[in-house]
C-alpha cells in the first residue's frame, strides 16, 4: 500500500510539471538541449530515455554488476539485491553504502524507490516484476542471446558502457578479450572436453551453443560428443557416459557451491572408481571452475574476464 502512495504522488509531480507548457519556442529549445543531454536505449523493458551523466542505478542483476565493476563505474551504484549472498567477485557491493533491495529473484519495491535511482537494471530472474520496476523508474532488461553468444555479450557491454560513460574502457577489454581467447585457442586445438553442471549428484551435459558452450564455441576444445541437446538445463548423463566419452578435459560447474555455502558436492559426486579411471582424471584434468563466476556472472564482463583466465590456467 505505502508503494502505491509513493508511486502516485510521484506521479502527480510528474502531471503538474507537464502542466506548466511554455511557448513553442521554449519547447523546441528544450527539445534540442535535452537532446543533448539524454540518450535512449532499448531493451525487452520497452525504449527508455535516461541522462547522460548518469549518477544514480540500482543494479538487481549480478552480471549487470560484474560489467558495471570492470569497467570502473561502482561510484553509480546505489542499491544491490545483497539479501542474495553476492559471489566472492562482487563481495566490494556488500558494504552498506550500498541499499540491500532483496533478494535476486524478489527485489523490495519500497526499498528500490526509496533510492531514487535513475534507472533500474534488472535480470531474467525477476522477469515477473518487470512492469512494477517500470513504475519506479526507467528499466532496462539485461540479457544475452546464448544461440549468439559472444557477439551479443560485447553488445551487452558496450550498451552498459555507454549508460555509464565508459565506452573507451569497454573497448580497449574487449579488445583484450578477443586476444586472450585467440590464445587460448592455439593451446586448445586438438584437445576435447566435456562440461558438466552438477546438481546435488545430478549430471547436466552442455554442447556448443548452450548456456555454457563457451568452452567450445569461444575456447576451442573439441566437444566430445556434438549430439548434447541444447536446453537450459543441459542433457541429462550420468557416471557411465562420461567415462564412455572420456574426454580430455572435463569441466564441472557445482550448482549447489554457486547459490550455498557447500564447496565440495560436486567433487563427492565425482568421486567413484568409474571418473578415477578417465583420462581426465588420470592426467589432472578435470577442472572445477568457479561458481559464483560460472553461474551467477557469466555474461558480465567481469565474469567473462575471470572465466577465461580460469580455463587458460589450467591448460597445458
Amino acid at each position: 500500500m505505502r508503494l502505491k502512495q509513493l508511486l502516485l504522488a510521484l506521479t502527480c509531480v510528474m502531471t503538474l510539471s507537464a502542466c506548466n507548457k511554455a511557448d513553442p519556442q521554449q519547447n523546441t529549445a528544450q527539445q534540442q538541449t535535452s537532446n543533448e543531454t539524454t540518450q535512449t536505449f532499448d531493451s525487452k523493458a520497452g525504449e527508455i530515455t535516461l541522462p547522460v551523466d548518469l549518477q544514480r542505478i540500482a543494479v538487481l542483476d549480478t552480471n549487470a554488476l560484474s560489467t558495471i565493476q570492470a569497467l570502473g563505474a561502482s561510484d553509480k551504484v546505489v542499491a544491490v539485491t545483497r539479501s542474495t549472498p553476492l559471489p566472492n567477485a562482487l563481495q566490494a557491493f556488500s558494504n552498506e553504502k550500498y541499499a540491500d533491495v532483496g533478494t535476486a529473484k524478489e527485489p523490495n519495491l519500497e526499498r528500490v524507490l526509496a533510492t531514487q535511482p535513475q534507472l533500474i537494471v534488472m535480470g531474467a530472474r525477476m522477469e515477473k516484476m518487470l512492469d512494477q520496476l517500470k513504475q519506479i523508474a526507467p528499466t532496462y532488461f539485461n540479457e544475452v542471446d546464448n544461440a549468439d553468444f559472444f557477439n551479443s555479450f560485447k553488445q551487452q557491454t558496450l550498451t552498459i558502457a555507454k549508460m555509464v560513460d565508459k565506452t573507451p574502457e569497454a573497448e580497449q577489454q574487449l579488445q583484450q578479450l578477443d586476444q586472450d581467447i585467440a590464445a587460448l585457442k592455439e593451446k586448445t586445438k586438438g584437445k576435447t572436453a566435456l562440461m558438466i553442471l552438477v546438481n546435488n549428484n545430478k549430471f547436466s551435459a552442455y554442447g556448443p551453443g548452450s548456456r555454457f558452450g563457451m568452452i567450445y564455441d569461444l575456447y576451442g576444445f573439441t566437444p566430445i560428443d556434438s549430439e548434447i541437446k541444447v536446453g537450459l538445463h543441459g542433457m541429462s548423463v550420468s557416471h557411465e557416459f562420461i567415462a564412455e566419452k572420456d574426454p580430455d578435459y572435463l569441466f564441472v560447474m557445482d550448482r549447489g557451491a554457486a547459490i550455498s555455502n557447500k564447496t565440495d558436492g560436486a567433487q563427492q559426486a565425482l568421486n567413484n572408481r568409474i571418473i578415477q579411471n578417465t583420462k581426465a582424471a588420470k592426467n589432472g584434468h578435470i577442472i572445477y571452475l568457479n561458481a559464483g563466476n560460472w553461474y551467477l556472472t557469466t555474461t558480465g564482463l567481469g565474469g567473462q574476464q575471470a572465466m577465461l583466465k580460469e580455463v587458460a590456467d589450467t591448460v597445458q
